[in-house]
C-alpha cells in the first residue's frame, strides 16, 4: 500500500539534503518526481540521481517566496505530466543566532522561505488537487516547533506556523479528498550540518539522541512515502515526529 506507481510528486528544495532524500524515496516507490531548487547545478545532479530509478524526473528552478515563480513551477509540472498527486513543501532556511542578534531582515527572510513559501505553494496546488478530487501534501516542519533545540527563534517560529497551517488547511480541504500532514524532523545529517559541525561535534550530538545516531535524509523520505501513500489514507492534519527520540529530552 506504500507503492506510488505513476503518481506525480513535487518536492521543493530537493536539490540537496532532506529534500533530495525525499525525492529519492518517492522515486523508489514509483512516483515521477519534480526536483525543484534555486540552484541549477544542484537540480541537475539530483535529477541525474533519480532517473536511473525507472521513473521520470523533471528539474525546475524556483524561488518559493515569489508567487510568479511558484506559478511557473506548477505550470511546468502540469505541462509535463498533466497532474500533481503529491506535494512536499521542504524548502527552508535557518541560521544559528541568539535572538538579540537577529535583524529584521533575518526574520523576514526566514519567515518568507519557511512559512510564506508553504502558503504560496499550497495556495497554487490546492486548486489543482480540488479539480482532481484528491491529493496529498506533506509540509516539513521541525521539532523546533515544539521544543527548544538551538538558538534560532525565527526558524522555530516559522516551523510552528507550518504546523498550524497544516492542521487548518487539512480541515478545509479534507472534503475534496486532499490530505495534508507535516513531518517534524529532529537532527538530520545533511550538507548544511556537515558544514557547521566537526565529526567530533556530530558524534557528541548523536550520543544525545535516544536511538544513538543522527537521522538520514532517507529517514524523512520514507516517512513522506508513508504519509502520501494509501497506507495513510485516514491520516490528515497530523504532524509526525521523526527524530530518533531527540524530542523526548532537552538537547
Amino acid at each position: 500500500m506504500s507503492r506510488l506507481d505513476g503518481r506525480v510528486a513535487v518536492v521543493t528544495g530537493s536539490g540537496q539534503g532532506i529534500g533530495q532524500g525525499v525525492a529519492r524515496c518517492l522515486a523508489r516507490a514509483g512516483a515521477h518526481v519534480v526536483i525543484t531548487d534555486r540552484a541549477p547545478e544542484r537540480i541537475a545532479l539530483a535529477v541525474a540521481e533519480v532517473q536511473p530509478l525507472g521513473v521520470q524526473a523533471l528539474g525546475v528552478q524556483v524561488d518559493v517566496t515569489q508567487a510568479d515563480s511558484v506559478d511557473r513551477m506548477v505550470q511546468q509540472t502540469l505541462d509535463r505530466f498533466g497532474r500533481i498527486d503529491i506535494w512536499v513543501n521542504n524548502a527552508g532556511i535557518g541560521a544559528l543566532k541568539l535572538f538579540v542578534e537577529n535583524t529584521e531582515a533575518d526574520w523576514d527572510r526566514t519567515l518568507d522561505v519557511n512559512l510564506k513559501g508553504v502558503f504560496l505553494c499550497c495556495r497554487r496546488v490546492v486548486p489543482e488537487m480540488i479539480k482532481q478530487q484528491g491529493g496529498a501534501i506533506v509540509n516539513i516542519a521541525s521539532i523546533a516547533a515544539f521544543h527548544y533545540t538551538v538558538p534560532h527563534v525565527p526558524y522555530a517560529a516559522s516551523k510552528a506556523g507550518v504546523v498550524a497551517l497544516t492542521r487548518d488547511l487539512a480541515y478545509e480541504v479534507g472534503r475534496f479528498g486532499i490530505r495534508v500532514n507535516a513531518i517534524a524532523p529532529g537532527p538530520i545529517e545533511t550538507p548544511l550540518m556537515n558544514s557547521r559541525l566537526t565529526a567530533e561535534q556530530k558524534a557528541a550530538y548523536a550520543r544525545g539522541v535516544p536511538l544513538g545516531r543522527l537521522g538520514k535524509p532517507e529517514d524523512i523520505g520514507e516517512a513522506v512515502v508513508f504519509l502520501v501513500s494509501d497506507a495513510a489514507s485516514f491520516i490528515t492534519g497530523a504532524t509526525l515526529v521523526v527524530s530518533g527520540g531527540a524530542d523526548l529530552s532537552v538537547m
